[in-house]
């Protein structure tokens, strides 16, 4: 029996600033299986976790890490995750292609990370390299024959919008042998459906209402 995942979506961002150590380190307290978090890659070549286009009017992969503490910001760096990474499992939410050789070096030696995105060239490319590491898709709304389509990029978890998922959806992943893991249920009712529909987990803004309401039902065995 495997049970039902709980990941933090950016953390735990109801009770610490989203995407922050002290988020993450929230989550896991609470006895989420692992976090959700989101990578820019900046203009001096720093991956850092934020998931906004902007700050202020400028996009954020124009500036530098001078920049970013300019405006008064404090940002973790991925590197600040190692250390997570071998207590629990890290999705890895890359916003953007493109940087595929700086991501790789950073995070290339991690135990227990997935990498995924709404961009799926990302996902085609590291495939296509052969690196082992896990590879997700991120999704919202409908993909025709999503579980062929996530199969051939190489993918073995998927991350659809929850409003979107459903028993033959889950299904057709799970025959592919890939996990389902949507975002972002918030409500019980919501995790009970898709728990009742065979998904693998849920990616949640608030992991330790999640985990305290995993852990008053009863074991389910996972389908895959």
């Amino acid at each position: 029996m495997e049970r039902f995942l709980i990941f933090g979506h950016r953390g735990s961002p109801r009770r610490a600033p989203e995407n922050t150590i002290r988020s993450f380190e929230e989550a896991l307290r609470a006895g989420a299986d692992g976090i959700e978090t989101d990578l820019r890659l900046l203009s001096d070549r720093v991956a850092v976790l934020y998931h906004d286009d902007d700050v202020g009017e400028r996009e954020i992969e124009t500036l530098s890490s001078a920049d970013v503490s300019a405006h008064g910001m404090s940002v973790a760096r991925l590197r600040d995750l190692a250390p997570l990474a071998r207590r629990a499992m890290l999705v890895l939410e890359v916003k953007r292609s493109g940087w595929e050789d700086v991501l790789i070096e950073e995070v290339g030696k991690w135990p227990n990370i997935v990498i995924a995105s709404f961009d799926h060239s990302i996902i085609a490319e590291l495939s296509k390299r052969k690196l082992g590491i896990q590879l997700g898709l991120t999704t919202n709304g409908t993909i025709l024959d999503l579980a062929a389509y996530a199969k051939r990029l190489g993918a073995s978890w998927c991350y659809p919008a929850y409003r979107y998922v459903d028993a033959e959806l889950v299904r057709s992943l799970h025959d592919a042998r890939i996990r389902v893991v949507p975002w972002t249920p918030n409500r019980p009712r919501e995790w009970e459906r898709l728990r009742a529909v065979g998904c693998d987990g849920v990616i949640t803004d608030v992991p330790d209402e999640a985990v305290r309401w995993r852990d008053s039902q009863p074991s389910v065995s996972a389908t895959l």
